[in-house]
């Protein structure tokens, strides 16, 4: 009896033949995604081994986004006397590098837009975690000419990945406990772009999607962000998708069963210090952590079409005079099933579903399409509230490929 039981369960969790996106076919044609690849090859090769804080290849990446600032351009900050941030002696620097407003006199305050460039070291060479930012955050600083009413300051933040997240040796916390004179207060700064994951592809329906979370936070942020994310943002290959601006809230992402909220990356040093915030990301795939995370797995089009489309979105805040509210508690329901809803049908199709995907997780994603597809999405409950994030951290779970998914 229980060998019969034991080969239902493992027949139950076998997975589901569905082949994941071969990075490999994506062509990579467009002069500015090969830019983007030298960048990454760059820094996720082997002579850095991994960028991990206090280490010789973390001074080497520290080296070269510092050539980069400069060859794009931008300024170093006075008080700094350079574009580097020191952190504690054994860890290394933050690179800040800043574009003036173009407006003489009095300015609205400050944009930042920032990535992580360190990683685990050793065989973990990081790729898309976080080199693939790094490459968009140095190409978008090349590329933005000056805005007219705000500074912006493209930041470069150090020891972000374990043991030093949501610590004060994290690199983005540091900047705000230690923020340049140049800035005087975070309450001189409009709004934050964190970018972090920005490259990998895994899933096909997803193959064209950056999400976005936490805008909702701030009602004019995220007003500026359902605006161009409506904007369709062409490849710059007749042969590519349009890129997909997919706004999710944070709490979808943070909130983990048996755990409770768990912040995933620098946008929380500012989330803290009610900041307004911007996080894009590719999301995990189940490359995320691992040695196979290389170079040549991501996709490098969609980096080159996300620095058009994060372009525009800057150039939108900065029409904004007036400093956005923060509402720590925020949430766009309705918008968060619009944009789960059509992911849960397609994952519960076999045809269509996430690669690895098992036959258990696929009877609860069917629960959950049919509980989605008979919801009202503008009278949540806090039962509603509840089953939705369990919903997308299955998702998350199961396109990252970790084990037990369906016990989400």
């Amino acid at each position: 009896m229980l060998g019969t039981v034991l080969c239902l369960f493992v027949t139950a969790a076998a997975p589901i033949s569905t082949m994941p996106v071969d990075p490999h076919s994506l062509p990579i044609t467009s002069d500015l995604a090969k830019t983007l690849r030298g960048h990454v090859e760059y820094l996720a090769g082997p002579k850095l081994q991994g960028r991990k804080p206090g280490t010789a290849g973390n001074r080497e990446a520290a080296a070269y986004l510092e050539t980069q600032f400069h060859a794009a351009g931008l300024q170093p900050l006075a008080s700094l006397g350079g574009y580097r941030q020191p952190l504690a002696e054994d860890l290394g620097d933050n690179l800040l590098g800043m574009r003036p407003a173009s407006e003489s006199g009095p300015t609205d305050g400050w944009l930042i837009v920032g990535a992580h460039y360190d990683h685990l070291g050793g065989s973990y060479l990081g790729a898309d975690d976080n080199a693939s930012a790094a490459a968009i955050l140095i190409e978008t600083a090349r590329s933005l000419p000056p805005l007219q009413h705000h500074h912006i300051l493209f930041a470069a933040f150090n020891a972000e990945e374990p043991p030093y997240i949501r610590t004060p040796q994290m690199g983005s916390q540091y900047f705000t406990d230690h923020l340049p004179s140049e800035i005087g207060s975070l309450a001189n700064v409009q709004a934050v772009v964190i970018m972090d994951l920005m490259g990998g592809v895994h899933w096909e329906p997803l193959k064209e999607t950056i999400f976005a979370a936490g805008a909702e936070k701030s009602p004019g942020l995220y007003r500026r962000l359902k605006e161009a994310a409506s904007r369709e943002a062409k490849p710059l290959t007749p042969d590519a998708s349009p890129l997909t601006i997919l706004p999710v809230g944070l709490h979808l992402i943070e909130q983990i069963p048996f755990i409770g909220q768990v912040a995933f990356s620098d946008y929380d040093a500012f989330r803290n210090r009610a900041v307004p915030f911007l996080l894009l990301s590719s999301g995990r795939t189940p490359r995320y952590h691992q040695p196979t995370d290389l170079p040549d797995t991501l996709h490098y089009e969609r980096m080159a079409v996300t620095v058009e489309w994060l372009q525009h979105l800057l150039r939108a805040v900065e029409e904004d005079r007036e400093p956005y509210r923060f509402e720590a508690d925020r949430v766009e329901f309705a918008d968060d099933v619009a944009s789960v809803r059509p992911l849960v049908a397609r994952a519960a199709t076999e045809e269509t579903t996430i690669p690895g995907t098992s036959f258990l997780s696929l009877w609860k994603l069917r629960r959950d399409r049919q509980w989605l597809e008979g919801l009202d999405p503008t009278a949540p409950t806090p039962n509603d509230v509840t089953r939705l994030e369990r919903v997308s951290i299955r998702l998350q779970c199961l396109l990252a490929d970790f084990t037990g998914c369906f016990l989400m």
